[in-house]
């Protein structure tokens, strides 16, 4: 009985941890990036989907768009926190911490932070097809290794460069794909994890929409009736249905 007790609870031990880390992430970089730790999935750290959406009312400059990194300073990853959060002491500036303290890899802390449109943001929330600041506290020199976890699981590793002196330096982020993405850096030390969850539907919807003179139909009533102008005359179609449209002049 015993036994059968013991073997009931690491049972159930095993299927809390699987629940916790339900997705699998990969760990398999290109171009000689070094190997990262699978990193803390937002379901075992107990993260909610944040209320509050992150609008920096940024954007990256033509300058900053074309840099895969930007030296920047303390003042300016602090100053763009809200109003709300800055401190009234003078130095440093602080804000009030809204989520749990940041996660790390296995190892312990590092000296390299990140941290999502102000300092000291770990965790955020923002819309589809935004852009967000990152803002890197690197304590040494050396490449910098950039690692995104997707949703699905999958890792898209990015070489930023060279940095030649410790300080603060700043990259973009671009919401691409709904839901939760893991950040982290490499530069002779691993970064913390930084948590983006992009709010959006489950399927692709295009950034730049235009029109289209064959919309499709549902959920409209069968069968669909619409309208396409060009210029001074609109065509008339009905769906399903593949004969022409019979044209009219609506200035007559």
């Amino acid at each position: 009985m015993k036994w059968t007790l013991l073997a009931m609870a690491m049972l159930m031990l095993l299927c809390t941890a699987s629940l916790g880390q339900l997705t699998p992430y990969s760990t398999t970089t290109t171009g000689g990036a070094p190997t990262p730790s699978t990193p803390t999935s937002p379901e075992s750290m107990g993260l909610e989907i944040p209320k509050t959406i992150t609008t920096s009312g940024q954007s990256p400059s033509v300058q900053e768009s074309g840099q895969t990194i930007i030296r920047s300073t303390e003042e300016a990853a602090y100053s763009s926190a809200p109003e709300s959060l800055k401190s009234t002491s003078s130095s440093p500036i602080s804000t009030k911490a809204t989520y749990p303290q940041a996660t790390y890899p296995p190892g312990g802390m590092s000296q390299n932070s990140l941290y999502i449109s102000y300092a000291s943001q770990t965790v955020a929330g923002c819309n589809l097809y935004a852009n967000l600041p990152l803002w890197m506290q690197i304590s040494g020199k050396g490449n910098i290794w950039f690692y995104e976890w997707y949703p699905s699981g999958s890792l898209v590793t990015n070489y930023a460069g060279n940095v030649y002196y410790p300080g603060w330096y700043k990259r973009w982020f671009y919401a691409d794909v709904p839901g939760w993405h893991i950040l982290q850096y490499y530069c002779n030390g691993w970064s913390n994890y930084a948590y983006i969850y992009v709010n959006g539907p489950s399927h692709w919807v295009d950034p730049s929409p235009g029109p289209s003179p064959m919309p499709y139909p549902y959920p409209y009533p069968y069968p669909y009736y619409y309208s396409y102008d060009d210029g001074p005359m609109i065509y008339t179609y009905s769906y399903p249905s593949s004969s022409q449209g019979q044209p009219y002049n609506p200035y007559e």
